[in-house]
């Protein structure tokens, strides 16, 4: 199994409190008269034991999930991704997202050269194949080496298997604190007002983050960017609000010299951490790192798109100083997917209605991000059924659930003889040659 964190799955771990009153069942009044010739039934399973919620007829919900490396084997055992490809083309998913960069460590085998920091790529993975091992130095374009590494050949499957395949950047700019690659490197990262770089993310698990506006930080991410979205079969790769930092940094002294050399930086040399002309300024710091991050993608892989996994748009900007709103006008995202995880049907309604999100669905494909549970915070199938009818009723077809291992319980499970020839099937699927993202070979 994967390492378990303290403080739980990173993804959700930033999310504000999940409220813990009971749900109501009230139907939001906002909701869009109900769509016509939708199907009876389009959730399998448990989901839609109960049947359809009186007078809603909604088109089918384009599902989609988050694989982990946290309390899932999905990514380390053969076996068990053989079962996940069958439980997701069962059960009409049409998406996943995995892990590229989460915790320190990469799962694939980036070029050398494209690797700047010398970030190791995760010990539990299994060992790619000698063609993988013997080419590691060299840039990698064939479909044999592409599909060497054990995470490639995850996802030559889930594209065998009819998926769209997300890669998740999820630490973004955050690494873990004592990462041996940073060592030595401590002037690479950001520090808060009392010179500390450690962010707590839970009670006894210390992270730190990278500085966006140092050139060796943004070339390191734009290589490691461009290696996966040209060595990997990917439609898309994917931030979240780790493309940010929390609002307490930024007292290194880079960042300072660049503030000071501002108009509103001269007047107020050391801001408080919620100054909002520091917020903005600082937010905008993280956007140029994105504009630069378009810009390569857009040369290196122009079919591979951007996707963005934040927070709500108050809660990224004043915490993470991840303006998504901004990042949506300026046309540097092709799609947002925002993690609203909510218990109370209320809370997600105002969430779901907030101007931020209206003016977002205007622009781009807005997909929902719902908690389908925890391993130590288990959801009960009637609640996630209401917030799945309360989004479709809101009329956002787009669901991605987190994460797999939690959604699972959620719809019918399958016979065990099916889910072991599904490992076989899986496994020569992901043998196959693939397109590369831009169609070549």
């Amino acid at each position: 199994m994967a390492p378990q964190s303290p403080g739980g799955l990173a993804a959700a771990a930033d999310q504000p409190p999940i409220p813990t009153s009971s749900p109501s069942a009230v139907r939001d009044p906002a909701a869009p008269a109900p769509a016509s010739g939708a199907p009876a039934n389009p959730l399998p399973g448990p989901l839609s034991a109960g049947g359809r919620s009186p007078g809603l007829a909604i088109a089918e919900p384009a599902l989609g999930v988050w694989l982990t490396t946290v309390d899932s084997a999905v990514m380390y055992d053969p076996a068990e991704a053989g079962r996940a490809l069958l439980f997701l083309r069962q059960n009409g998913f049409r998406r996943a997202a995995l892990p590229l960069y989460t915790a320190g460590v990469v799962t694939w085998t980036p070029a050398r050269s494209r690797n700047r920091l010398a970030i190791p790529t995760d010990p539990q993975l299994p060992p790619p194949a000698p063609a993988a091992v013997a080419r590691r130095a060299a840039p990698r374009s064939s479909a044999a080496v592409r599909t060497a590494d054990p995470t490639a050949s995850l996802l030559a499957a889930l594209g065998q298997a009819g998926l769209e395949r997300v890669g998740w950047f999820e630490f973004g700019l955050m690494a873990p604190a004592g990462a041996p690659w940073l060592v030595g490197r401590e002037d690479l990262l950001l520090r808060d007002a009392g010179g500390s770089t450690l962010w707590p993310e839970s009670p006894g698990l210390n992270r730190v983050w990278l500085n966006p506006i140092l050139p060796e930080v943004q070339q390191a991410l734009e290589d490691l960017v461009v290696d996966a979205c040209t060595s990997l079969p990917l439609e898309a790769i994917q931030f979240d609000d780790h493309l940010g930092y929390p609002v307490r940094f930024g007292y290194d002294s880079a960042t300072l010299a660049a503030w000071r050399a501002t108009d509103a930086g001269r007047r107020n040399p050391t801001p408080v951490p919620e100054d909002p002309a520091w917020i903005a300024w600082r937010a905008e710091q993280v956007t140029a790192l994105l504009v630069r991050l378009r810009g390569a993608l857009n040369s290196a892989c122009p079919a591979v798109r951007i996707s963005v996994s934040p927070n709500p748009q108050e809660f990224s900007y004043s915490h993470y100083l991840a303006d998504w709103s901004t990042w949506v006008r300026r046309g540097l995202v092709d799609e947002v997917v925002v993690q609203i995880y909510r218990n109370n049907l209320a809370a997600l309604g105002r969430e779901l209605g907030h101007p931020s999100l209206v003016e977002a669905a205007q622009r781009v494909p807005v997909r929902i991000g719902l908690l389908a549970g925890l391993r130590s915070q288990p959801k009960e199938p009637s609640q996630l059924r209401r917030e799945l009818d309360f989004v479709l009723g809101r009329g956002y077809r787009g669901i991605d659930l987190f994460f797999y291992e939690s959604a699972r319980p959620h719809f019918e499970s399958f016979p065990a003889r099916e889910a072991d020839e599904a490992v076989g099937s899986g496994a020569k699927a992901a043998q196959k040659p693939q397109a590369g993202p831009s169609g070549s070979p």
